[in-house]
């Protein structure tokens, strides 16, 4: 009775990690085909965000130096000669071209602030993008390994079509047990006479 409860767990054992191991192949496999793209379409890709990363940086900090040396330049040296502040007290004295002059330092700053997020932000894509292109590496060698353990359990199965019931339950077991004790009866009553 032992022998054939280890059998049927045997076998329900074999069927279900088949069953799983086709329903991973199924849900892996175009994952990762849709990770993995060409290398050209990596490179492509990589080659653009790392450049506009640079150039985003390098923005960022000529915004920043702009934004401190702006009274240098011609049209915004007209601003400068309007706009002396002494003291805190002079910030109600201000006029309309001081404030003007005020805006267009502040929007220089902002837009290099801006520009120094976007920077960062295409740092954190570029990063993800060699995440994303490692898993898709990695998944399609996971792939590989569970074909290569399904045609295994294949080849097992054809080499034991015979010797192994299709596993319908346990009165399938119990008729195949009764067929391999009937067969063997029909051997021992052969061979007796």
């Amino acid at each position: 009775m032992l022998l054939p409860r280890l059998q049927d767990d045997l076998l329900k054992d074999f069927k279900d990690q088949k069953r799983i191991l086709i329903e991973q192949i199924e849900l892996i496999d175009p994952m990762a085909k849709s990770l993995r793209q060409p290398a050209a379409y990596r490179l492509a890709g990589k080659f653009l965000l790392l450049s506009s990363e640079i150039f985003c940086y390098l923005m960022a900090i000529g915004l920043f130096v702009a934004t401190i040396s702006l009274n240098l330049f011609y049209p915004f040296n007209q601003l400068s000669r309007i706009r002396y502040l002494h003291n805190p007290s002079d910030l109600s004295l201000l006029h309309d071209a001081e404030v003007l002059s005020i805006a267009v330092h502040t929007l220089v700053a902002i837009l290099g602030l801006f520009s120094l997020v976007i920077a960062r932000m295409t740092r954190r894509i570029r990063l993800k993008n060699k995440v994303l292109s490692l898993a898709g590496k990695n998944m399609k060698l996971l792939v590989g390994q569970h074909l290569e353990r399904k045609a295994l359990m294949e080849v097992i199965e054809q080499r034991h079509c015979l010797d192994l019931p299709s596993f319908a339950g346990p009165a399938a077991v119990e008729l195949w047990l009764q067929s391999q004790q009937a067969s063997k009866e029909t051997l021992q009553t052969g061979t007796s006479l």
